[in-house]
């Protein structure tokens, strides 16, 4: 009689399995599709919503310029349609590149400016040293032992990790506290007046190169209309724009002759109260300026908190100032990197390092970059805002705020749009609703 095989199944199969299982059972429902989520937000950029005299196509351009040995990525993009239009100068957050706050650039482009998006390349990639450390945009998930196992999810090592993984022991990982540690201190280095000084000498370096690329009539560049430069910022980057417009850091900063901007946008502006002098150093910041931050725009460095950062619109000398602040919103969100519905979204599922849209904007989900982080998870309530955003179109209509009313400031202050003055003036508010409040002095 022919022998019966005896079956066997390894203990390390089923561990795995059993792992998986697990994962699956966990794992949060699924993300709105892409065109979902733009239905979504196109329709709360409808009824009511500020809408520009022109929509215009666009076209863009992407380099990497040198700058004494330090490499400056950067992106333009403005309308097809040939002619003279006002200059945005973008300068994006610790951790991405220039293609970040897309949502934004996109929106100032079809409306008619040329936007120019300029990040050093050791800046954009910051925090790649933390980029291995996955679900670190969800702190709810962080585990808060000194050291911890690794989910098998994230059983991918690099080859400086060692053995771990299927074959070995499994990899050992950072507790929150030690992560969140290892951020604060990274931060805390970019944001430091040593950092900001070589990041104006970049900026100004960069503004020249656009004149000289304009005046010889390169494609794109040629549009740009210097009498009429505006600068906006996140983060990091609203930093350099506060910086440029003269607010006093207590120690003499790079200055331009050349860049003589005409406003400014600071989207979740850097207040750091260990600079002291909160009453008196933003009292050069005469120009026309938006501000723009959330009631949970908390930063992931602990440098500045979301209560502090109106003091930018509040000390700065009145005149042209608004402030859009958005209700139960976090830092991410003003990252404007990706689609509305992530926003809405209650709950988080496991992604890449993101907390506060520090991906490139070819992963606007995180460090990992390409589609995969273009559809990464969803980050918790803690970076996007409160977790009691229980109506999942609030996300999409604070995102059109953004747009909206960073684009009726442009056109009012930038084109002297009657429309514009009155829409911010008699129908924002009443529009914003629960998104939120706009404030002018």
């Amino acid at each position: 009689m022919p022998q019966r095989r005896k079956s066997f199944i390894s203990p390390r199969l089923l561990w795995c399995c059993w792992a998986l299982l697990l994962t699956a059972c966990s794992s949060s429902p699924p993300l709105p599709s892409l065109d979902d989520q733009q239905e979504k937000l196109t329709e709360a950029l409808g009824s009511g919503a500020y809408k520009t005299a022109r929509q215009f196509a666009t076209e863009s351009s992407h380099d990497v310029w040198l700058y004494q040995q330090t490499e400056l990525d950067v992106e333009l993009v403005g309308p097809a349609t040939p002619g003279s239009y006002p200059l945005i100068v973008y300068l994006p957050s610790l951790g991405e590149d220039a293609r970040a706050g897309r949502l934004w650039r996109e929106t100032w482009a079809k409306a008619g400016y040329l936007v120019f998006s300029v990040q050093p390349v050791p800046i954009s990639q910051a925090l790649k040293a933390l980029e291995a450390e996955r679900r670190f945009d969800d702190p709810e998930e962080m585990p808060d032992d000194e050291t911890v196992e690794l989910a098998d999810e994230n059983m991918e090592l690099r080859p400086d990790q060692g053995s771990g993984g299927w074959f070995g022991d499994k990899p050992r990982r950072q507790s929150r506290s030690a992560r969140e540690s290892e951020l604060r201190y990274v931060g805390h280095q970019y944001f430091a007046v040593e950092n900001l000084k070589t990041r104006l000498e970049q900026l100004f370096w960069a503004y020249r190169q656009v004149k000289t690329r304009a005046g010889l009539r390169q494609p794109l560049y040629a549009s740009a209309d210097l009498s009429k430069v505006i600068l906006a910022g996140y983060d990091l980057g609203a930093q350099t724009v506060t910086a440029a417009l003269g607010e006093n850091f207590g120690s003499g900063l790079p200055q331009s002759d050349e860049l003589k901007p005409v406003a400014a946008m600071v989207l979740s502006p850097s207040v750091d109260l260990a600079e002291g002098n909160v009453r008196s150093r933003f009292q050069a910041l005469r120009l026309p300026m938006l501000t723009i931050t959330g009631s949970e725009d908390n930063d992931p460095y602990a440098i500045s908190s979301a209560a502090v950062r109106t003091a930018v619109w509040e000390q700065a000398p009145v005149g042209d100032k608004y402030l859009l602040l958005l209700r139960g919103a976090g830092h991410r969100l003003l990252a404007g990197n990706e689609l509305g519905g992530r926003f809405g979204l209650s709950g988080s599922r496991r992604g890449d390092l993101g907390m506060s849209g520090m991906g490139s904007a070819a992963g606007p989900g995180g460090l990992g970059g390409g589609r995969r982080g273009a559809n990464a998870g969803v980050a918790s309530p803690g970076w996007f805002g409160k977790a009691e955003r229980r109506d999942p179109n609030l996300g999409y209509k604070q995102v059109a705020a953004i747009a909206s009313v960073s684009s009726a400031f442009l056109d009012l202050v930038i084109k002297k749009d009657e429309f514009a003055q009155a829409w911010l003036n008699e129908k924002a508010g009443r529009w914003l609703d629960r998104a939120g409040t706009l404030q002018t002095r």
